[in-house]
């Protein structure tokens, strides 16, 4: 047994605060043994593992990663002595499996690691890591894949599927992911996007924002709706610009037909910030519990900022609104917002986030917001903590990718 109360997955997928009970290797192979008919325990090249079909399963229970670390951080430990076992599938072709086992009272889920970025740093007892939210969605989906920050790729799979996702059955990707992948064909391989090209191309378009100062996350906004109008995709997924009155103050809504199955959020966010502000907490706190989840799309940019580049391009864009007829609240001023004005941005990445009852509570930190002009204290918002992305990252492109394509 552990002695740290850490995250657990019960049945329903609800989030249960427990210790960590250590499995017996004939309690982790006879878990593999149900799951996959016809399997048995073998020795090869030396270790102890399970063979299925052209499978040669090397396993480790899926643990907390210890002291300091956060309630939802897992891992099973890659031994040296498994390199010897990679090397022998290689000679016999068959396939090597790295396999963590997740158990906690009537829940199994086994996370598939892909070996390959394990063995290229030649294992040397290294963590594979998976996270709370890689078992709720594998207990409550069935079947879950993504690839974390540091470009492992891993799979988590509820114990009843396991046989078929060996014999090669994967899950559906869901359609919302799909239009994401299609728009990011366009959107992340555009290169460099210059502040006044932008503006003006949302100013062609009257998009309502195309004067504001925080110029790329408007532009996002923009080119997503404008890639899912003219596909043709608004019965899967929406931007609503002008909220309607009784619904949900976000951006994105996730739909089948006429029905909304969940909401989500648009943000741009430089690459190098740690830190990317959500929404307010309460009423992301209901959103969740009404819907089951919530997503935040994210964008990441290289910024380029005015600043550093003798302000002309502040310089340009102030002297284009005021061309176009804008007039500001203040006095006309050339170097209006010099401090903070980005001169280009270069999108590179993107995350969908998802944000649900099994990790709300760890994956959003409080983001301060100060006080009210009248001195009233600020509604509490929730911030998007970056250290914290493998626990609700369920999607992830970057121009890397989408280049390969």
């Amino acid at each position: 047994m552990g002695s740290v109360v850490v995250d657990q997955i019960g049945p329903d997928g609800a989030l249960v605060a427990d210790v960590d009970r250590t499995l017996r290797e004939s309690e982790k192979n006879a878990l593999l043994l149900e799951a996959l008919p016809g399997a048995r325990v073998a020795t090869y090249a030396g270790q102890r593992v399970v063979r299925f079909g052209d499978d040669v399963i090397l396993k480790k229970q899926v643990t907390h990663l210890g002291n300091p670390w956060p309630a939802f951080k897992k891992r099973i430990q890659i031994p040296n002595e498994w390199l010897a076992a990679a090397r022998q599938t290689a000679e016999d072709n068959l396939r090597l499996r790295f396999v963590g086992i997740y158990h906690y009272g009537e829940v199994t889920i086994f996370v598939d690691f892909d070996p390959q970025t394990y063995l290229s740093r030649k294992a040397n007892n290294s963590a594979a890591h998976v996270s709370t939210n890689d078992l709720f969605q594998a207990q409550t989906l069935g079947q879950f894949s993504r690839v974390d920050r540091n470009g492992n790729r891993l799979t988590s799979v509820r114990s009843d599927r396991f046989a078929a996702y060996l014999a090669g059955v994967r899950a559906a990707q869901d359609r919302r992911l799909e239009c994401f992948e299609r728009f990011n064909t366009e959107f992340l391989r555009a290169g460099r996007v210059e502040a006044l090209d932008a503006v003006q191309q949302m100013h062609a378009a009257l998009w309502p924002d195309r004067y504001q100062a925080e110029w790329p996350g408007f532009y996002l906004e923009f080119k997503l709706d404008s890639f899912l109008r003219s596909n043709g995709l608004q019965d899967s997924m929406d931007f609503q610009k002008s909220k309607r009155r009784g619904l949900y103050d976000y951006d994105l809504v996730f739909k089948s037909g006429p029905r909304i199955d969940f909401y989500g959020d648009l943000k741009a966010s430089d690459i190098a910030a740690r830190e990317s502000p959500g929404n307010d907490a309460r009423d992301l706190g209901r959103c969740v519990r009404e819907f089951g989840r919530f997503w935040y799309v994210v964008y990441e940019h290289d910024t380029l900022h005015s600043r550093n580049r003798g302000n002309l391009a502040t310089i340009a864009w102030n002297e284009w609104r005021r061309s176009v007829g804008y007039v500001g609240s203040k006095e006309f001023n050339p170097l209006s917002y010099a401090g903070r004005f980005k001169e280009s941005v270069d999108f590179r990445r993107m995350f969908v986030l998802e944000v649900n009852p099994a990790n709300f509570g760890v994956v959003l930190g409080d983001f301060n917001q100060g006080k009210q002009p009248d001195g009233a204290a600020r509604a509490v918002k929730v911030m998007i903590n970056k250290r914290n992305i493998d626990n609700f990252l369920i999607y992830s492109q970057d121009v890397a990718t989408i280049s390969g394509h």
